[in-house]
């Protein structure tokens, strides 16, 4: 058994210490909601198999319904689950870059949306990535009951996935009538539109031993930019310019005196990019030396005097995604007789949305070498290249292609999920049944424009006369130079990817009692699933093409010391084809056993204990298990908790994806933090305490005695490597809980209404599927968390990246997964619910008061990089890349009040106060209001509106943020913005 650290020992007995408290305040469980399920009025509780008559809910729960939903304003689900304590925000609609193409992910307890499991009516919804993780974007809005939410283990109830939890988005199936619902919203700078319009018709049939519902949902959401916010219009710092660069061989650099005297620098160093103004003369990116800002180019707003010059990417990059999404949901369900009832339901969904990059970057890797005979040479920098040792050599050329417009991805998505089952009584006996099948399917056409031929421009470059004898005008890359229409459709590339998800699902599970105790009814679920994923990843020919470097040929068909190659395709990243399948057959049983009731300060006591076992054709065999237990130690008080352990095999991307090429981030080289290239001489690594074993490492690497005490690298990317691994296997979790519960049992106006749980939750993942990535590979290799204090050039981190051996440049960092860490998580979550009458405490009948707070602590968030590796405890921190968000404290406050047809509802989101991660810089506790409200003028017709982020509280920002400056799923974006709806029932 696992033992608890003192601060956890600490934290548990503080929360049984507080039980006294919590009794006399007369709080009450706040997830006491249910589904009704069948005519006895079995009770499903999401996280168990076994339905119950009182809902007891032995793990931390908490729900949201469609009033909470409707009052967001949003027409996608995430919005509201985003703003839970429970959640971390991830990839959505606002994650340009990067972007899920516009699906809404989920992500429980800041563990990925891989590890969160989506369920529509207690059953799998298909997943939309190779990832396994599911999109809630699919869901029919119009039809939600409520969504419950299980955070921590459920590997034992619903298989693998669920090692952060459970989100179950349950339907309604019984709807009677027909109903129409428009939506509709927009900010406050008349921007970001939202649309969305439903109709629902469904009714009973073969006198009322059926139903059938159809809904009919249409919902759109327009594009913002970058540009149309003051704190994202200047963003995305890139190296990378259109007026191109050249990055000297350290092998071959120019003559000092020659290049230090046209600048009028003594100290410039010569190995970072110099780049072309348009009137032939050179300026260098560091310090901005002799840069003319050109009328042309609408978006340099990094260039500041004596800064490192840097062009502004982001304008023109989507701060909100556009999306277009047809909806429709049916089911229905037939009653023969009390032993059987047939059911069903069908879900299709046609969407769109697209994604907005900043024109393609052809740079390091996938840049290009420029011969010394290229006719388009400026005259000052044939004065550089001439004073090179070897003069007729070829060099390195960065550029970025405007001329071709930004890079679109537009993705155009067709979902169908279908499933039928029959249910019902066991005969003769007070069991029950439900055998299912469901298949579904998401396609994914992915076209992307913008993309650039490298092979088509060296072609060009190489050319004697600069290409003018293959396409009108040739090329000039020195300067921002318009290209022809004629060389633009030589060198572009559209590209087409088509990605397809298949899920099948054949289960069936038997419940009932087994035997009685004396302290109540055995209660048994068993069941067997049989479930296969599969995936597969048509790339388009020109994404596919991954050619190994080559040497450059010079003029006269030599070598000539340069190198080109990597891939064919500059612009999105390019990615192999992969096609591959995994299938499971599972066992599982769960048994509800009452050990002890009716005692003094034992009211129950029941043990939940579950076991399923799986069996991959992947991985091989795997077991989850759970033991819980439910105390209820008077009327209304209890004690839930207990342990569960979780499994997640690995998913087909993970296993069988192959190297695919990417450009991930490792910032900027700065005295106060560890980005950048750690040989950088103006970073924290070159001037620290062991400068000089970090120089020797730079040396053994590759960079060059010539430059290595001037060596800087201006670039926040380098490229690399990302691959799946067929000899992964399975991660495991073990998921602790201990909860304190009571349900107030006073007559009192005041208290009546009052409830609330208190939840410690720890969750510890080993084997965690992962990658080093390479900010990670640089600070170990670098003894940034004291794993290489010999400063060993064969150290495993060094080992995941190279140099470039012509400019010392990090290239080709290996981020293949692996079966690496450990990830730990803790905390304690608090919901409370209030709720009065006005005229019953004394006021005027002026109707009902209520109140919802979440609130969640976080306690810690560690991880290691590999197995035995130092741990990192990032509970506070924000860093640079999605998903990587850990307030310490996070809470959801809603106060409503309800007379007659009218309704008003105030909500206050906060997220806390978080120190940048790698930085001792912090970002201050953001807080939101919303305000809402609702008026049903008659039995038919109800309307509703809302203000959301009413003080118009702007994200908080830093450099260079995941996004935009800021993490523009964490925080809110968009500003103040309005909705008003519609409903009519007949």
């Amino acid at each position: 058994m696992k033992s608890l650290s003192k601060r956890e020992q600490l934290l548990a007995t503080s929360m049984i210490a507080g039980f006294t408290m919590l009794t006399s305040a007369g709080i009450a469980q706040a997830q006491e909601q249910t589904e009704e399920t069948t005519e006895v009025s079995q009770i499903v509780v999401t996280g168990s198999r076994i339905a119950r008559q009182d809902y007891k809910s032995s793990s931390p729960i908490v729900t949201v319904d469609a009033q909470d939903i409707q009052a967001t304003g949003s027409v996608t689900i995430d919005s509201l689950m985003n703003d839970l304590p429970q959640f971390t925000p991830s990839i959505s609609s606002t994650s340009n870059n990067p972007s899920n193409g516009g699906q809404a992910n989920l992500d429980l307890r800041s563990l990925t949306p891989k590890r969160t499991l989506v369920l529509v009516n207690g059953r799998r919804l298909v997943p939309s990535n190779s990832d396994g993780s599911a999109d809630v974007n699919l869901i029919p809005a119009a039809l939600i009951r409520n969504v419950e939410t299980i955070s921590g283990g459920a590997s034992a109830a619903y298989g693998s996935d669920a090692i952060a939890g459970v989100a179950n988005f349950i339907l309604n199936d019984q709807f009677e009538g027909a109903q129409i619902d428009a939506q509709y919203g927009v900010t406050d700078r008349s921007d970001g539109t939202t649309q969305s319009y439903t109709m629902t018709v469904g009714g009973n049939f073969a006198d009322d031993r059926g139903n059938a519902v159809i809904s009919i949902n249409r919902s759109t959401r327009d594009l913002i930019f970058n540009s149309a916010r003051e704190f994202s219009a200047i963003s995305g710092a890139s190296g990378t310019t259109p007026m191109g660069s050249v990055v000297f061989d350290s092998t071959n650099l120019p003559d000092a005196d020659v290049v230090r005297g046209y600048f009028g620098d003594s100290d410039l160093s010569l190995t970072g990019a110099f780049g072309f103004n348009n009137d032939g003369s050179i300026f260098s990116h560091a310090k901005a030396l002799n840069f003319k800002p050109s009328d042309g180019i609408q978006y340099t707003g990094f260039y500041t005097p004596g800064s490192t010059y840097a062009f502004n990417t982001g304008a023109l990059n989507y701060l909100s995604l556009p999306m277009e999404r047809w909806n429709v949901y049916s089911s229905a369900k037939y009653t023969l007789n009390e032993n059987v009832e047939f059911y069903g339901d069908a879900l299709f969904n046609q969407y769109t949305a697209s994604q907005e990059l900043a024109a393609t970057p052809a740079a390091s890797t996938t840049g290009f070498r420029a011969p010394s005979t290229n006719p388009f040479i400026p005259a000052d920098l044939k004065a550089f290249l001439d004073s090179r040792a070897n003069p007729n050599s070829s060099f390195q050329l960065n550029k970025r292609f405007t001329d071709l417009g930004g890079r679109h991805a537009e993705y155009d998505y067709s979902v169908y999920q279908l499933t039928g089952g029959v249910r019902g009584q066991v005969p003769h006996s007070s069991w029950t049944y439900d055998l299912y099948a469901q298949y579904g399917r998401v396609s994914n056409i992915e076209t992307q424009t913008g993309n650039v031929s490298r092979s088509a421009v060296q072609t060009l470059l190489d050319a004697a006369d600069g290409g003018a004898s293959i396409c009108e005008g040739g090329f000039n890359p020195f300067g921002e130079n318009a290209v022809s229409a004629e060389c633009l459709n030589y060198i572009g590339r559209t590209s087409r990817t088509v990605t397809t998800v298949e899920q099948s699902v054949i289960e069936g599970t038997l419940q009932g009692k087994a035997f009685d105790l004396p302290a109540g009814e055995v209660l048994v679920a068993i069941g067997a699933q049989y479930r296969e994923n599969g995936y597969e990843y048509a790339s388009d020919p020109s994404l596919a093409r991954i050619n190994p470097k080559t040497p450059h040929l010079g003029a006269d068909g030599l070598p000539d010391g340069g190198t080109i190659g990597g891939v064919e395709i500059a612009g999105f990243n390019a990615a192999d084809s992969v096609n591959g399948s995994v299938n499971s057959i599972d066992l599982f049983g769960e048994a509800l056993i009452p050990v002890l009731a009716n005692l003094p300060f034992i009211q129950s006591l029941d043990l939940t204990l579950g076991y399923r076992y799986s069996d991959y054709s992947s991985i091989g065999g795997t077991q989850a298990y759970r033991a819980d237990i439910d105390w209820e130690i008077v009327n209304g008080v209890r004690v839930r908790g207990g342990f569960n352990r979780a499994v997640r095999a690995p998913s087909i991307g993970e296993l069988y994806s192959p190297a695919g090429v990417n450009f991930p981030a490792i910032g900027n080289a700065s005295l106060t933090s560890g980005g950048g290239d750690p040989c950088d001489v103006t970073g924290m690594y070159r001037n620290g305490a062991d400068k000089d074993k970090v120089r020797s490492l730079c040396l053994a690497q590759g960079i060059s005695s010539a430059v290595i005490d001037t060596y800087t690298f201006e670039n926040d990317q380098t490229n690399g490597w990302s691959g799946g691994n067929i000899d992964l296997e399975e991660e495991t979790a073990d998921t602790w809980s201990l909860g304190l519960v009571y349900q107030s049992q006073f007559q009192s106006p005041w208290f009546s209404r009052l409830s609330a749980s208190l939840d410690y939750y720890s969750i510890e993942i080993e084997n965690v599927i992962s990658s080093i990535s390479i900010s990670d590979a640089l600070s170990g290799c670098f003894n940034g968390t004291g794993e290489n204090p010999n400063y060993d050039a064969s150290n495993s981190y060094c080992q995941q990246f190279s140099r470039d051996p012509n400019n010392g440049n990090i290239i080709d960092a290996i981020e293949n997964l692996d079966n690496l860490g450990v990830l730990k998580t803790s905390g304690v979550d608090l919901q409370v619910d209030w709720g009065i009458d006005l005229i019953d405490v004394g006021g005027p009948d002026w109707g009902t008061i209520g109140v919802n707070a979440v609130v969640g602590w976080l306690g810690s968030r560690e991880d290691s990089v590999v197995a035995g590796g130092a741990m990192i405890d990032r509970m506070g921190t924000i860093a640079d890349d999605f998903g990587n968000t850990f307030p310490e404290w996070k809470s959801l406050v809603s106060v409503s009040w309800a007379h007659g047809p009218f309704t008003a509802t105030t909500r206050w989101r906060r997220v806390g106060e978080m120190t940048i991660y790698g930085s001792e810089d912090t970002l201050d506790a953001t807080n939101y209001f919303d305000l809402s409200g609702s008026w049903n003028i008659n039995d038919v017709v109800s309307v509703r509106g809302g203000v959301n982020n009413l003080l118009d509280q702007e994200p908080r920002t830093w450099n260079p943020g995941v996004q935009a400056n800021t993490d523009p799923s964490t925080y809110d974006i968009l500003g103040r913005r309005y909705f008003v709806g519609l409903t009519a029932k007949f």
